[in-house]
């Protein structure tokens, strides 16, 4: 009789899963969750920077600087269906090195760019489109070359951008993204007066990351 009851219930599920994809009400079914946990990868393509100083509040020397940009990514992603949400982050070597800003009276240095950022995607299967906003900081080195005067200290700013990611093995994945960043610094001294440093960029890059 337990056997009889199974196989009518078993019958009946079939039925009416075909009846109702005959009518087009079949469920979708549930994507398979291969984004959540740790990840670490490498990274690298290109930055275009703009670097604006003054002194004691005088017009605004500009600088642009592009280069390679380079570091590491890593963070943390939580699956829920087709939605993903992580925490992303990443250390850069940003290379801005001017000397002579603000009629030679001005040396500025930031090596490292750091972007911590949220993330929200959406997942197709294997491959992610996500975007990202957060902090972005950096170490300011601001020096006065005729008295050898310096200053230094984190500066921070913000960042946003986006991109898409693939997850083209087990536990590997590789992706593309753009990202906007802009630090501002106001709190230098220096002999001549305060110095007013702003840094922003817009930065194209790639990355490999291993999956946990």
């Amino acid at each position: 009789m337990k056997r009889l009851l199974l196989a009518g219930a078993a019958v009946m599920a079939l039925s009416s899963a075909s009846f109702a994809a005959d009518l087009g009400y079949a469920p979708e079914p549930v994507p398979v969750d291969i984004w959540s946990g740790f990840f670490v990868g490498i990274q690298g393509g290109y930055a275009f920077k703009d670097l604006d100083v003054s002194v004691d509040d005088d017009a605004v020397d500009s600088v642009e600087a592009d280069d390679f940009i380079g570091g590491l990514y890593y963070g943390r992603n939580w699956q829920s269906g087709n939605l993903v949400f992580g925490l992303d982050s990443s250390v850069n070597y940003l290379g801005l090195e001017e000397d002579g800003v603000t009629a030679d009276l001005i040396d500025v240095e930031a090596n490292f760019l750091g972007l911590s950022r949220l993330k929200v995607g959406y997942a197709f299967d294997n491959v992610l489109l996500f975007v990202a906003g957060g902090l972005a900081t950096t170490w300011l080195d601001v020096e006065d070359p005729a008295t050898g005067e310096d200053d230094d200290s984190f500066a921070f700013g913000f960042t946003v951008g986006a991109g898409a990611e693939m997850m083209f093995a087990e536990h590997w994945s590789a992706r593309i993204e753009y990202a906007y960043f802009n630090i501002e610094d106001d709190d230098t001294e220096l002999p001549d007066g305060p110095v007013d440093v702003e840094i922003d960029g817009h930065i194209v890059r790639a990355g490999v990351a291993y999956h946990f």
